[in-house]
């Protein structure tokens, strides 16, 4: 059993995306991307619920993660609640090729946890079409502030290596959403285009 198996044994609780955000979100992404998307694409879904929030707005979605037991419990909601329009796919986001295509791309709060960054990104640069977007959130932490053990939590990247790494790649990196936590990391939400 691999260390995502191990923890999606315990039911851990991961909250889906804000409903406020998301529907923001939505409304930036049909006025400055695509008017109609309707297919969604979620890197690293887990057991969140953020899978079935789209499939609730009519999107067709595809999750993808490394977890076995992530997938087994998502598949299990899929027929409690006999949704049609999720599929699920068992992906290895740091060296498996993706080769998807979908309006919305989601990473959520995973990005962390990808061992290789700049092939995971150039994977989702090559599915990206001229009307789809990449979204990013990912909590980080910024060069030159200290941080204490106590505020610092596991899971943040450096804001001016990722910034610096999706610029590389992508044509058009907007900073959508920046949440200040005062001295603990901030929250980002990056807007990504082809």
């Amino acid at each position: 059993m691999n260390k995502w198996d191990k923890i999606f044994s315990n039911n851990p609780q991961f909250k889906p995306l804000n409903e406020h955000f998301l529907n923001l979100l939505l409304t930036k992404i049909k006025k400055d991307t695509n008017p109609s998307p309707q297919k969604m694409v979620d890197f690293g879904c887990g057991t969140a619920q953020t899978l079935f929030q789209f499939s609730k707005l009519g999107f067709d979605v595809t999750g993808l993660d490394f977890s076995e037991v992530a997938l087994n419990k998502v598949q299990q909601k899929i027929e409690e609640n006999k949704t049609t329009n999720i599929k699920l796919i068992k992906s290895d986001l740091s060296s498996e090729k993706i080769n998807l295509e979908a309006d919305i791309f989601l990473c959520s709060w995973v990005y962390t946890f990808i061992d290789n960054k700049e092939f995971f990104l150039k994977n989702v640069a090559q599915c990206l079409h001229d009307d789809s977007i990449f979204i990013l959130i990912t909590p980080v932490t910024h060069q030159g502030t200290s941080y204490t053990e106590e505020d610092k939590i596991n899971i943040a990247v450096d804001f001016e290596e990722t910034i610096k790494l999706l610029n590389n790649i992508f044509s058009n990196v907007e900073i959508y959403h920046h949440d200040y936590i005062g001295f603990r990391e901030d929250y980002v939400t990056f807007l990504i285009k082809k």
